[in-house]
């Protein structure tokens, strides 16, 4: 509906770990938009909580959620929910899905069960490659559990999406969660390769119309990511070993290369509960490891010796001072060696810890 009167099918992969509180405001902010041809595939990275259980009440209409964005709507209760573990998917046919989808007279939550805690990119390619396999989408997108979608978020993105053949990602304007008019970002925003760092335009600024412009940006970011099927295709899905940090951008520049635009639907609008998070081993080893071979993958050869410099004569030694003579922490110290290390060489293994 955009092409010959029909709407595309989006399948919409939101991901749940020990958050089931903030899984259901987004749920039920997505339940209600006005937009007819979507999927929703909830995945589950093995949380520990009461999240299964929660979920499955509030599929049954049980449990009223509270917003200061909506109204609770019991009218599409009960979802009916299509659960499937993780090794069901190796043997399930597409005839199993429409058997077990066909008595739906409501909404319909598809719900994976993961068997250990995938991080977030490979916890999305398992409802990417679900739903590639099973509900035949034409765009893809990846929502944060953590956010409140407007009701006409998606047909804003799937319009800009469907604007251009070149355009492969699309994000919207995001705002921050408890400061209402206060945004987050426009989509996404660019790559300082020099510095190794990402900026995201229009961080923090009050929504004053200045960014209601469609444009290309560097890279959309994870918290609302929409993607074509026909790129996915092509480019394949988010690179599973990068566990979390920068695979939206990884993902954005592959993209890139063979020719797909970033761009921002200004109109499109989601609430985000964006906070500074804790400086954890995982943090420091995964941000930088991966950081550093986005780098050296898709920088400039310039930008990247560049980058080398810059980093390795005072960031990383600066870094290093901090963690063992101000924090004497020397955990987080050998975190960041083996993130450099296994970011210059590429992230060929997992690298496993136990206490965050």
């Amino acid at each position: 509906m955009v092409k010959n009167g029909t709407y595309p099918r989006v399948s919409v992969i939101i991901l749940n770990w020990n958050g089931w509180d903030d899984t259901l405001e987004c749920l039920e902010s997505l339940y209600r938009i006005n937009y007819p041809k979507y999927d929703v595939v909830l995945v589950d990275n093995n949380s520990t909580d009461d999240s299964i259980h929660e979920i499955k009440n509030y599929c049954r209409g049980q449990l009223e959620i509270e917003s200061k964005y909506f109204e609770f709507k019991k009218q599409n209760k009960p979802i009916k929910i299509i659960e499937f573990v993780e090794e069901e998917l190796k043997s399930i046919t597409p005839q199993d899905y429409s058997i077990r989808a066909k008595d739906a007279s409501n909404k319909i939550l598809n719900l994976i069960r993961n068997q250990d805690n995938y991080g977030f990119a490979k916890g999305n390619n398992t409802g990417i490659d679900y739903a590639l396999n099973f509900l035949n989408p034409d765009y893809v997108l990846l929502l944060n559990n953590d956010t409140v979608v407007d009701p006409d978020f998606m047909l804003e993105l799937v319009l800009t999406g469907e604007s251009s053949d070149k355009i492969g990602f699309i994000g919207a304007k995001t705002y921050l969660y408890n400061k209402g008019n206060v945004m987050q970002a426009a989509g996404g925003g660019d790559i300082d390769f020099k510095h190794g760092v990402v900026n995201e335009l229009a961080s923090n600024m009050e929504d004053n119309g200045d960014y209601d412009i469609y444009m290309e940006i560097r890279y959309v970011g994870g918290a609302c990511l929409m993607c074509k099927r026909d790129v996915i295709d092509i480019i394949g899905t988010l690179e599973n070993n990068f566990f979390m940090y920068w695979e939206d951008v990884y993902w954005c520049l592959k993209g890139f290369t063979y020719g797909y635009k970033s761009v921002y639907s200004y109109k499109s609008k989601i609430w985000h509960k964006y906070g500074s998070s804790s400086e954890s081993y995982f943090k420091i080893y995964y941000l930088n490891r991966n950081r550093i071979y986005t780098i050296k993958e898709y920088a400039t050869r310039n930008e990247y010796i560049y980058f080398l410099i810059y980093f390795f004569l005072y960031r990383f030694w600066y870094e290093c001072l901090n963690y063992l003579l101000n924090q004497r922490n020397l955990k987080r110290f050998k975190c960041l060696i083996k993130g450099a290390y296994d970011g210059l060489r590429g992230p060929q293994k997992k690298f496993k810890i136990i206490n965050k």
